[in-house]
């Protein structure tokens, strides 16, 4: 029975990290401008933020079901989030730089590690629905018999599964036959995941809490 659980858990948890969304647009657009050391720290930040609400899901409460006020501020703070990012994605795709690892070193920008940390570590902390999303996770297929050990064995494996599936995806962007081919489309891809992000946004700001 806990295999099974196990592997339902773990197949929802994949179909969801696979499903393209704010953290994903931010990771391919930070590997593409500033390599694979900043896609690799965004990576790195993305996965620290859902631990975090994987460790308040298995804590048993959930800080964002229980004050309505506290989701109403983090519906707000990502909308705000979402906006000046999908800003940012606008302003870059007007402004074309050397990608990383094409073109002479002179003309390349990096960020560096940290700062991809920090800002993949903002984009999914400020989505609500992660939190939402490992709450329902952990009440709906893990059973009350199943121990907090094991429960713990999951989230770390769930942790694990977000930075390796991020920083894989960094790697294959990084690769310089990947590089180059996106380096025509890098500012249309910019400014379609702008509007994707202000929309977004926009969506967020106006549903419901």
């Amino acid at each position: 029975m806990l295999t099974s659980e196990f592997f339902l858990l773990a197949s929802a948890h994949f179909l969801a990290l696979a499903s393209p969304g704010p953290d994903f647009l931010l990771l391919v657009r930070n590997c593409l401008r500033h390599g694979r050391r900043n896609g690799i720290g965004a990576s790195l930040g993305i996965a620290l933020a859902n631990g975090l609400y994987i460790a308040l899901a298995l804590a048993g409460f959930s800080l964002l079901q229980q004050s309505p006020a506290w989701l109403t501020v983090m519906k707000w703070a990502a909308s705000v989030y979402l906006a000046w990012l999908g800003w940012l994605f606008m302003q870059s795709s007007l402004k074309p730089q050397a990608l990383a690892g094409v073109g002479p070193a002179g003309a390349r920008r990096h960020a560096g590690f940290a700062a991809g940390m920090g800002a993949g570590f903002l984009s999914a902390i400020l989505n609500p629905k992660n939190g939402i999303f490992y709450f329902g996770l952990f009440t709906l297929i893990v059973g009350a018999q199943t121990g907090f050990g094991l429960k713990l064995v999951y989230g770390v494996w769930m942790f694990v599964a977000v930075f390796a599936w991020d920083a894989a995806l960094v790697c294959a962007l990084s690769q310089r036959r990947a590089m180059a081919w996106l380096a025509r489309s890098l500012p249309m891809v910019e400014r379609g995941a702008g509007l994707l992000l202000m929309a977004a946004a926009a969506a967020l700001a106006l549903s419901r809490s």
